[in-house]
């Protein structure tokens, strides 16, 4: 069993093993920690566009701090970032009970957004810095199935506490503090990084479009389906248990199609499997306006859009891995953190208003949009790079 671990995953296989396993306790309480606040927020009555300025506080803090973690993890490691981070976040979740203040959560959730940033720089640099040509796909594919299978076990969490009182932030604190556990008591070394190199953010993402372009696609996937597509589904006359099936089958897509995206990363060009990912991304939606009460389709349709968005930030880090040097590595690490989080900005900004202005196939109109502007691009430095 050990060899069979070892040669898929290298030398470094217990390392791995330990990110993984945080990951996925992490993916498990951001899976509770988000529609618990969003649920909570609307029982206490505020509006929809209130919730959503509210949700914005923790990419905002990912945008505005993106120069400041790669300078954090090389001056005190990466296990220290993991594991300060995650401290940060425990302390913080207890304070949700105790402040009603709207403006007190957007704070709270900003700082919150910061340590995240801080934790998932470092999950991010640590796993490129340890992994070569032969292993990258599979390592970056193995890290975001395990935290996508834990992001969906999130809900079955929260079902289980509820959402009133002290509970659910009691759960979500505890998880925190088992994922950091493995970083704390076993002796796992930090890989030395290089001395840091400067990454100008813009000069980079002018310089590597398809990269960060993907990275914000993704973003912008991501929250226009987990926001608005049951929105999208209820308004077309579907109950909410099926439109949360149909979220379930997306999710399931994500999860199973991970580990042929690492296969594949690993024996074809990269920059052809992204161009295909993205066709595949922009056109499945717009099967969704044409065989909305034909559940297959539907179903197919949403198992294939999940396995391909899904794969478009893994594809984009394994390229990122590839282009950039070691000592650069946290830094453009930071930069896809921070465009996955302007596409999760956009998303909701952009596609509710939409939404609002012509209906629930705006729910359609922008995610296909974004994806075709991005698909041209693709293509285009595909042929003339």
């Amino acid at each position: 069993m050990n060899t069979t671990v070892q040669n898929l995953l290298g030398t470094n296989y217990k390392t791995y093993i330990v990110l993984f396993l945080c990951a996925l306790i992490i993916g498990i309480k951001l899976g509770t920690l988000i529609p618990l606040l969003a649920l909570i927020l609307e029982a206490r009555g505020y509006s929809n566009t209130e919730i959503g300025l509210n949700v914005v506080a923790q990419p905002l803090a990912v945008i505005l701090f993106v120069r400041i973690t790669p300078i954090i993890i090389h001056k005190i490691g990466l296990a220290k970032s993991i594991i300060i981070a995650q401290i940060f976040t425990i302390i913080l979740y207890f304070t949700f009970p105790i402040f009603d203040s709207l403006t007190a959560w957007f704070v709270i959730r900003f700082i919150i957004g910061f340590a995240g940033a801080l934790a998932w720089n470092a999950f991010d640099t640590w796993m490129l810095s340890m992994a070569d040509d032969t292993n990258r796909g599979k390592i970056v594919t193995i890290y975001n199935t395990v935290f996508v299978i834990g992001f969906a076990s999130g809900p079955m969490v929260l079902s289980l506490t509820g959402i009133e009182g002290w509970l659910p932030f009691i759960v979500i604190s505890s998880l925190s503090f088992i994922a950091i556990l493995p970083l704390i008591m076993l002796e796992i070394e930090d890989p030395k990084l290089p001395d840091k190199k400067s990454l100008p953010v813009f000069a980079a993402i002018i310089a590597a479009p398809t990269i960060f372009g993907a990275a914000i696609l993704c973003g912008l996937d991501d929250v226009m389906f987990v926001s608005f597509f049951p929105i999208f589904m209820i308004k077309n006359q579907f109950t909410q248990e099926i439109a949360l099936q149909y979220v379930t089958i997306t999710l399931v897509g994500g999860v199973m199609c991970q580990p042929l995206i690492g296969v594949l990363l690993d024996k074809f060009n990269k920059r052809l499997l992204l161009n295909i990912a993205v066709l595949i991304t922009f056109f499945c939606p717009i099967l969704f306006a044409f065989y909305l009460d034909n559940f297959y389709v539907m179903a197919a349709s949403c198992f294939i859009w999940g396995g391909a968005a899904s794969g478009l930030f893994a594809i984009s880090l394994t390229m990122l891995g590839e282009r950039y040097s070691a000592s650069q590595v946290a830094g453009a690490t930071a930069i896809l953190v921070m465009v996955f989080e302007v596409g999760s900005l956009i998303g909701p900004l952009i596609g509710g208003r939409v939404m609002d202005a012509v209906g629930p196939m705006g729910f359609i109109y922008t995610v296909t949009s974004f994806t075709f502007i991005f698909l041209v691009i693709s293509i285009y430095r595909t042929i003339w790079r």
